[in-house]
């Protein structure tokens, strides 16, 4: 297979299996085509080892597994995307499927009543109520069947969509529940506050224990900083950052809790799992800022103050003022 004929190839798998060419199946296909993705080979493989045709309800499932098992970040983001996407074109083809169904189920019993109304007797009589009793049976069975279908599709779409907002590593919201939270926040024009966390000197966690000790902090940190800051929610912001989001317009009060989660981490003692070696206290950084006009503006302001506290020497949360310097929390 060269690069000039995949996507004939990628058409030609999609219609030999009854799927329509839309951006998501087809990069499916060629996921799969291509051998991109060892979760879609796989899955892929088994159907068509045994014979069977591939469903959309199957793509569905399958590119919710490749979501979870890649490595990259965005490549999950696109893949759940596409997995809600599907999810919802799902419901929206059983949806419309229904529909027809009752239509036909309701032009059969009207057509056998109006035979009724009409004078049927007899045999055709009988006839008449039995093929309703039937079609009403029939419809009540597929009706059951399309229930069922509706209730794993809402199972299915619910769990992606969580899935989508949740960090995998440290299982807090993510970047993109935590611009949901905001922007719920400024529709509904609530006066919060917000802080900006970064772990001090993460690379060198990461540089001299490895990365799985460091996954360890972040997940170390991220609990501390939840279980402290409740009821208000934390948010891995991407890397070692961390976001909290307080409905409060007081700043202070925030930064107050921050430093109180900040000193009582730093006094943990931590030591290496594998080696019971001490290593030393996990400190961090923050900025926090209240709301402006904008969302992107409100951020800025956190973190230059946390660029501040970081430039003044670590270990410390400052508040970026409405105007003027920079405060100190403490």
């Amino acid at each position: 297979m060269t690069k000039d004929n995949i996507g004939g190839e990628v058409l030609a798998f999609l219609a030999g299996n009854l799927l329509d060419p839309t951006p998501t199946n087809y990069r499916f296909g060629y996921l799969y085509l291509t051998r991109s993705s060892k979760v879609i080979c796989e899955e892929t493989d088994t159907y068509i080892d045994n014979g069977m045709r591939m469903k959309q309800e199957t793509i569905v499932e399958i590119m919710g597994k490749h979501a979870s098992a890649s490595d990259d970040p965005e490549e999950r983001i696109a893949a759940r995307d596409e997995a809600v996407e599907m999810f919802l074109n799902a419901a929206g083809d059983l949806a419309r499927e229904t529909k027809r169904q009752a239509d036909g189920v309701g032009r059969d019993i009207a057509e056998e009543s109006q035979a009724i109304r009409e004078g049927a007797q007899g045999e055709d009589l009988k006839g008449a109520i039995r093929r309703i009793i039937d079609r009403a049976a029939t419809a009540e069975r597929e009706l059951s069947t399309a229930s069922s279908r509706i209730d794993r599709l809402q199972r299915d779409l619910e769990e992606a969509r969580n899935k989508a907002l949740v960090d995998e590593l440290t299982g807090i919201p993510n970047r993109r529940a935590t611009r949901a939270m905001i922007q719920d926040l400024e529709i509904r024009k609530v006066r919060y506050c917000t802080a900006i966390i970064d772990i001090d000197h993460f690379k060198v966690i990461n540089d001299t224990y490895g990365h799985a000790v460091g996954d360890r902090a972040l997940k170390l940190v991220a609990n501390a900083l939840t279980e402290a800051l409740a009821p208000w929610p934390v948010s891995r912001w991407g890397g070692e950052e961390f976001l909290v989001i307080a409905e409060t317009p007081d700043a202070a009060l925030l930064a107050e809790k921050v430093t109180i989660a900040k000193d009582a981490l730093a006094d943990r003692n931590l030591k290496l799992r594998e080696t019971d070696e001490p290593m030393g206290a996990i400190t961090f950084s923050a900025g926090v800022a209240v709301n402006v006009e904008t969302s992107d503006e409100t951020l800025c302001r956190a973190d230059n103050a946390l660029y501040e506290a970081k430039k003044s020497g670590r270990n410390k949360v400052l508040i970026a003022p409405e105007s003027g310097r920079v405060a100190d929390a403490a």
